[in-house]
C-alpha cells in the first residue's frame, strides 16, 4: 500500500494556452472538481489537470506526506505547461501556495486560495499527529463507509451518493470498505504555514465561504486586506457554486 516513489492518478482535459491546476483538500478527491472543471470547459477558459494528492483516492500510500512531498508530486504534473493558474480548496490551498513560491521551478501567472487554515495551532498539530496514529477503520457494507467519507469530508448533501464525488472517496478490499485517504495525511500542517503568503511570486487570491465555520476571510485580513468572502456557500465552495470560483478568478 505505501511506496516510496507513489504512483499520482490525475485527469487533464480542456485546450488553451492557460492550464489550470485543480487541488482537493484533505481527505477528498480530485472529483470535486467536477462543477469547475465543467466550467472551464463551458467558459473555453484553458486547460485543466485534476489529481488525487499521495495519501487520496486513487494515488499512493506514502510513508510520510510532508508539504514538499505533495508539492513536487503536482510540480512533476505540469512541468512543461508555459502558463498555470492554481485553485487549491484546504490542504490543497496549503500545496498550491507551496508551489507558487517559485521554488519548483513552474511558470504560474495566479493562484487562488480557497477555504485553506493559514494560522495552524500546536493543538491542531497534536490532533493530527493522533490521528495519524490511528488504525484503518473498516465498514462492513458500503453504504457506512459512502456515509462516513461524506460527513468527514463535508460534502453529505451537497453530492449525489451515486456520483464519483462520493464513489472515489471510498476502497473495498475483500469485501470490506474503507476511506480511501490515509490518516496521515493531516500531518501536512505545521505553524511555519503563514509564512508562505509573504514569498508567494504571482498574484494571490484568499477567500473563504460566506458560512464557512472552519476559515473566514477575517483570518486572512492580517495576511492581505483584500480577502474575499464567497456568498451564500460553506467550506466546499468549489463544489456548492462552480460558477464563484470561476468569478473568483476574475481578481487575479
Amino acid at each position: 500500500m505505501e511506496k516510496e516513489i507513489p504512483n499520482i492518478y490525475s485527469i487533464s482535459g480542456g485546450q488553451g494556452d492557460t492550464t489550470y491546476l485543480l487541488l482537493h483538500g484533505l481527505g477528498a478527491t480530485g472529483d470535486v472538481w467536477h462543477g469547475v472543471r465543467d466550467q472551464i470547459e463551458t467558459n473555453n477558459t484553458g486547460r485543466w489537470v485534476i489529481p488525487d494528492m499521495r495519501g487520496h483516492g486513487r494515488s499512493d500510500w506514502t510513508k510520510t506526506y510532508g508539504l514538499g512531498e505533495h508539492s513536487n508530486d503536482m510540480a512533476k504534473l505540469v512541468r512543461d505547461r508555459k502558463k498555470i493558474v492554481i485553485i487549491g480548496h484546504s490542504m490543497g490551498g496549503l500545496v498550491g501556495l507551496a508551489l507558487a513560491t517559485g521554488w519548483f521551478g513552474l511558470n504560474i501567472i495566479g493562484i487562488a486560495v480557497i477555504g485553506t487554515i493559514i494560522k495552524w495551532t500546536s493543538s491542531e498539530t497534536e490532533r493530527y499527529s493522533n490521528l495519524a496514529k490511528k488504525p484503518i477503520r473498516w465498514f462492513d457494507s458500503h453504504e457506512e463507509a459512502l456515509e462516513r467519507y461524506l460527513k468527514v469530508s463535508g460534502l453529505y448533501g451537497l453530492v449525489s451518493e451515486n456520483s464519483s464525488q462520493a464513489t472515489s472517496g471510498i476502497i473495498e478490499e475483500n469485501g470490506r470498505f474503507r476511506l480511501a485517504a490515509d490518516n496521515a495525511t493531516g500531518t501536512i500542517g505545521g505553524p511555519w504555514m503563514s509564512a508562505l503568503i509573504k514569498i508567494v511570486e504571482c498574484p494571490l487570491v484568499l477567500a473563504a465561504g460566506e458560512y464557512d465555520t472552519i476559515v473566514t476571510a477575517e483570518h486572512y485580513s492580517p495576511f492581505k486586506k483584500e480577502a474575499v468572502t464567497i456568498p451564500g456557500v460553506a467550506h466546499n465552495a468549489h463544489v456548492e457554486s462552480p460558477p464563484a470560483i470561476i468569478n473568483l478568478l476574475k481578481k487575479l
